[in-house]
């Protein structure tokens, strides 16, 4: 069965983040804003620097600019690694900005308070700040483009540093409206605004990277704290994860409302409940008024003899089992398709 069936299939935030360019720095980056030790133990991870994930991007500029300038960007990132990742974006005119780039700012937090660093995306590059306040001129440290900082990162072996972040990263979108409101309501999802009453904490053991090859396709799921990042090939598509209002779903033209699918084509729909002694995630579509969606739970499996956690997709009337995650592309690649005898398998009967 097509792992993908009842899965929401949703368009990420972009973070306008693309190709290659030569670095062009605005002014010279004394050496005393440079990095001279690494973020976290060297990894043999290697990141791509093309289709990333908006999670991932943010992740990638954040670890760059953690490496590369220290200092606070570094402390950020460390921060990060218990906190979560979130960047929020806002119109570059709140800011005194040397170079708005395409009119948006990118505020990079650890946990959502403004540290006061930001970037700008303009073509191909992305421009750096730091220090950055409202009313006050900022001038950028440098203009880099991905592509450069993902040849940095990878030299410096902190590749699996940029997964680790972006599996827990958050995109909020605070430029509709006046940005002290969104600041309580957009990150907590708490506004009850088209049945949106709060976010879902994804459980612990849930959260991070998991590889499948089952079903002939190799597959990605990133759990972060609050959204979930489906992967397969060149496609990523990422939802943030919210409880809905059960009064929301009541009233049929909300389903039925094209404006209200369109403002919520990212959003997805949670619920928890109990079969077989696993407690499962269940997620729907914001707007999807009929079928079963996907669910997930983790379960420890014993393979080769050792006891392994694995990840497991299922849907269906009956909970069937669609596909498999591990830990590793490795491990995934040696156990495609590999049938456990607690799972339930549509074409067991």
């Amino acid at each position: 069965m097509d792992k993908k069936i009842g899965f929401l299939m949703v368009t990420g935030l972009s973070l306008l983040l693309a190709g290659c360019g030569n670095q062009n720095n605005s002014k010279s980056v004394s050496s005393s804003s440079s990095s001279s030790s690494l973020l976290v133990a060297k990894s043999n991870v290697k990141i791509d620097s093309d289709n990333l994930s908006p999670q991932e991007a943010v992740s990638l500029i954040s670890t760059y600019c953690g490496l590369r300038y220290g200092g606070n960007w570094a402390a950020m990132v460390k921060q990060a690694q218990k906190d979560g990742l979130q960047v929020n974006l806002y119109p570059s005119s709140r800011y005194q900005l040397s170079d708005g780039g395409q009119g948006v700012a990118y505020d990079v937090t650890a946990g959502g308070a403004s540290q006061g660093l930001v970037y700008t995306v303009n073509n191909d590059n992305v421009n750096i700040y730091q220090n950055v306040k409202q009313n006050k001129k900022s001038t950028k440290l440098a203009t880099v483009s991905k592509a450069e900082m993902a040849e940095y990162v990878n030299k410096k072996g902190q590749g699996k540093l940029v997964n680790d972040l972006a599996a827990q990263a958050q995109v909020v979108d605070k430029r509709n409206g006046d940005s002290n409101a969104s600041s309580s309501t957009s990150s907590t999802g708490d506004d009850h605004k088209y049945g949106r009453a709060g976010i879902i904490d994804v459980p612990s053991e849930m959260q991070g990277t998991w590889y499948s090859a089952d079903n002939d396709s190799d597959s990605t799921i990133a759990f972060g704290t609050h959204s979930l990042t489906f992967a397969e090939g060149s496609d990523r598509e990422t939802t943030q994860l919210y409880k809905q209002d059960p009064q929301f779903g009541e009233d049929e033209d909300n389903y039925t409302s094209e404006d209200v699918q369109n403002a919520t084509k990212n959003w997805g729909k949670v619920s928890f409940y109990n079969v077989n002694g696993s407690r499962w995630l269940n997620l729907r579509g914001w707007t999807q008024s009929a079928g079963d969606g996907s669910s997930y739970t983790v379960k420890t499996e014993t393979i080769d003899g050792k006891q392994v956690k694995v990840l497991v997709q299922a849907g269906g009337a009956e909970n069937w089992t669609q596909a498999v995650y591990y830990q590793s592309k490795d491990m995934a690649q040696q156990n495609a398709d590999k049938k456990f005898d607690d799972l339930h398998y549509e074409d067991d009967d």
